[in-house]
């Protein structure tokens, strides 16, 4: 099954973050109103948990079957590897490169080991260290461990059945956010609480969860798709009038919070018809959701490259060189999939799957 305007929606909270950590002060996102929203970007994050559950349970739906099991294990890894790695450890060396200045008079291995942690996709564990090297790449150190339980966790929760399923996904949804409303107001470390993979699985779990319901409720959903575009655009509304109040429950909003919300997103895009969702379902916006990765991964250091060797953005201040970063961020995305994401992976799999 093939679901393409989920796509482009990569791409939006892709530049969400991009825009919350460099945007923030470049107009419009530094007016009252849509700072207040801009803000609120970190729960980005959760999406992209979310949706790589649900897309993950997508692929394993062929020729009209939802498999009891992840048929190939060590093929699955290998292609998730094969999906990440190529330009993330590209990110880090680079990273590295402009960060790493030796000192003799420190032992090497603690000069290098937050280099060591994220090169091997473990910082969030060593959580200290989560945001040391190419901040942004924490949720990719998430992402991997959320890779590695999916085969045993897709088990687990096709063998439900629905209500069950629905029922035991709503409980580490409310446990997780219970558990990190406490850890937030018990003082806990701040990489703990934010970056531990641990308290980003319940968000993967109802990824998976929403995908398996959807795969079993398809007619229905699709026969319904009048009322779950109303209640998503109800919830929209509602959301974008609490987050410009700055309702307080948005201070715990960040592991997932709002994972109901990101299902109603999905389900009304992929049951939807019409031009828009045509129009998402294009080629360019599919290829914008396709570089929305490497937009990610580089956005720290692409503009840190910019900043030092190229004359336009030197001695400036980030917002006032934000539109031009962008579209640097972009060209360079659109070259790295192209160049090194698409034929690394190729050649992995090629080379690997069997």
């Amino acid at each position: 099954m093939q679901i393409p305007q989920l796509t482009f929606t990569r791409f939006i909270a892709a530049l969400a973050v991009i825009i919350l950590h460099f945007g923030l002060f470049t107009w419009p996102f530094d007016t009252k109103i849509i700072s207040q929203l801009a803000n609120k970007s970190t729960v980005a994050v959760s999406y992209f948990f979310l949706l790589s559950g649900f897309i993950l349970v997508i692929a394993t739906f062929k020729n009209n079957v939802l498999t009891d099991t992840v048929a190939d294990i060590k093929n699955f890894w290998i292609k998730r590897a094969a999906r990440i790695l190529p330009l993330y450890l590209l990110s880090i060396t680079i990273y590295f490169l402009f960060h790493f200045d030796y000192n003799p008079d420190i032992p090497l291995k603690w000069q290098i080991q937050s280099f060591i942690y994220s090169l091997f996709l473990i910082q969030t564990w060593n959580f200290p260290m989560a945001l040391d090297v190419n901040f942004p790449a924490w949720s990719l150190s998430v992402e991997a461990f959320l890779y590695f339980l999916f085969p045993w966790l897709y088990w687990q929760l096709n063998r439900c059945n629905t209500k069950k399923l629905m029922y035991v996904t709503i409980l580490f949804w409310a446990a997780n956010t219970f558990v990190f409303k406490v850890l937030n107001e018990s003082g806990a470390p701040h990489n703990f609480v934010y970056f531990f993979p641990m308290l980003h699985v319940a968000t993967f779990i109802a990824g998976i969860a929403a995908g398996i319901l959807f795969i079993r409720h398809y007619s229905f959903l699709s026969e319904k798709r009048t009322v779950l575009l109303s209640i998503t655009g109800i919830a929209s509304i509602f959301l974008l009038y609490t987050a410009y109040k700055n309702w307080s429950f948005y201070g715990i909003s960040h592991n997932g919070l709002l994972a109901p919300y990101f299902i109603l997103i999905i389900y009304t895009l992929s049951v939807s018809k019409g031009k828009a969702i045509s129009l998402l379902s294009s080629k360019p916006f599919v290829f914008m959701g396709d570089i929305s990765y490497a937009m990610y991964v580089f956005q720290v250091p692409v503009l840190e490259i910019a900043l030092r060797y190229v004359p336009f953005f030197q001695g400036k201040e980030t917002k006032e060189i934000f539109y031009y970063y962008l579209a640097v961020l972009i060209v360079v995305s659109i070259v790295m999939h192209i160049c090194v994401e698409q034929p690394v992976r190729k050649g992995i799999n090629k080379l690997l799957v069997r």
